[in-house]
């Protein structure tokens, strides 16, 4: 009895078995993801690009934003401006020699007598005078002055536009290169999702694994295809504000190589930095000249009214016929002094006075400015450098993350959502270790700007 028992629950045992067998895996409804289209670029006419199709250092991009940036042309221009008007001035303090010519005919007609007939006459008149200002209580040499200090403080603005072109040009070359690593991040990833997409399609397809992992799995990799099509637009879109800012053609390839800022020494005592910046900072400069331009324009206004004392000597030249006929020459010393001038003295030296004040607080201002710039970007120069060790570290302990979360999936010691957060991780600290390294060149190239080193130096 026992052993027909026996024999009646091992055929069950086998006839299941071989319905096991005969069955399938159930399959997902999945719907795999499409593989992106290369990006159609528009690309710049041949033989017009500037810059060549090999690797671009952060210098070289600055050094072609110096030669090609139109805004240095334009800050330059304004600066041989201002020169032109320091030309003019000083004009007024040198002698003028002027010439004034004039001439007429007359025709007589007599139709009788003697005389009778058309009679010409020709008279001629030259004249030539020499002006000298003598003496104006100095008020012309400060209208000098005045030019000679607004023309450098619009030398030292060109120089500012200079370190302004510069930084740009750097801070879009590191978020350019930031941009590239991150597109490689977000295309490492897709790989990633997409071997993980196989592990569960083989794992599902021989009976082990669970549908929702595959399904999991797909979903994931459509998110970190997108994610990577998202990197590849803002790649592009660096790659275009960097040849924007470095002025050439925005549709010109560009091919980074790679470079990095050399390394920031902070001294002990930060405020060395900012005694250097406040010294060598062009729009502390431009501020410091502009207020001493403001102070000879107070001085030239209180002595709008002042005598001024002229030497002038001429030679005049006239005659009827023979142009040398009459001639003489004379020398004299005029005296200009206006005695009653309705109040415009007061109202120069008014407004003269209201814009040294002001000269003086933006002077003030830029201080200010300068001392905050340097005191944030020795923290930011700090900061970044502390977190590129940590960032490495994180990066390291994620990839050992996802090796370790893989295996025990494959041995069927994990879930897949280990896998997916261990991934997950990953692609954060690497997309940190990126971020970490540019904020950190970022940071460096803006320190040398706010105390106002040369950008090529």
């Amino acid at each position: 009895m026992i052993s027909r028992w026996l024999s009646a629950f091992a055929a069950l045992i086998v006839s299941v078995s071989a319905l096991a067998q005969q069955t399938p895996p159930i399959q997902p409804k999945t719907v795999d993801t499409p593989k992106l289209a290369p990006i159609v670029v528009p690309k710049v006419p041949d033989g017009t690009a500037i810059v060549a199709n090999s690797p671009l250092s952060a210098v070289e991009a600055v050094k072609i934003a110096l030669a090609h940036q139109p805004q240095v042309f334009l800050s330059k221009a304004s600066a041989e401006a201002l020169h032109g008007q320091t030309l003019q001035s000083k004009s007024l303090l040198n002698p003028t020699l002027g010439m004034f010519a004039t001439g007429n005919s007359t025709q007589n007609f007599r139709s009788s007598g003697p005389l009778s007939g058309i009679g010409i006459q020709q008279e001629r008149t030259n004249n030539f005078t020499m002006n000298q200002l003598i003496f104006d209580f100095n008020r012309t040499r400060d209208v000098v002055r005045q030019s000679q200090s607004i023309e450098i403080a619009g030398y030292h603005s060109y120089d500012q536009t200079l370190q302004d072109v510069a930084l740009v040009a750097k801070e879009d070359f590191y978020s350019y290169v930031q941009a590239r690593q991150q597109t490689k991040v977000q295309e490492a990833n897709v790989a990633s999702r997409q071997a993980q997409v196989d592990l569960t399609q083989a794992q599902v397809s021989a009976g082990t694994g669970e549908p929702t992992d595959l399904v999991n799995a797909k979903t994931l990799l459509s998110q970190a295809t997108i994610a990577w099509s998202q990197a590849q637009q803002a790649e592009l879109t660096a790659r275009t504000k960097l040849a924007t800012d470095m002025g050439v053609d925005p549709r010109t390839p560009i091919v980074v190589a790679d470079s990095s800022e050399t390394k920031a020494d902070i001294p002990l005592d930060p405020n060395s930095l900012v005694d250097s910046a406040l010294k060598h900072r062009p729009t502390v400069l431009a501020a410091i000249e502009s207020l001493r331009a403001a102070g000879f324009g107070v001085s030239v206004a209180r002595k709008t009214t002042l005598p001024s004392l002229n030497f002038v000597a001429g030679y005049n030249m006239l005659g009827v016929g023979n142009p040398f006929e009459v001639q003489n020459g004379y020398v004299e010393l005029t005296l200009s002094w206006t005695l009653v001038d309705g109040g415009l003295q007061l109202g120069k030296v008014r407004q003269a006075q209201a814009e040294n004040t002001a000269a003086a607080q933006a002077l003030r201002q830029a201080s200010q400015v300068v001392i905050a710039d340097v005191s944030i970007a020795v923290t930011n120069v700090q900061s970044a450098n502390q977190q590129i060790p940590v960032a490495e570290a994180e990066a390291a302990n994620a990839r050992e993350g996802v090796r370790l979360a893989e295996g025990r999936y494959r041995a069927g010691v994990a879930t897949f959502q280990e896998v997916i957060t261990a991934q997950a991780q990953l692609v954060q600290a690497e997309s940190d270790r990126v971020n970490t390294v540019a904020a950190y060149e970022i940071a460096v190239a803006n320190l040398d700007h706010a105390i106002g080193k040369w950008p090529l130096n």
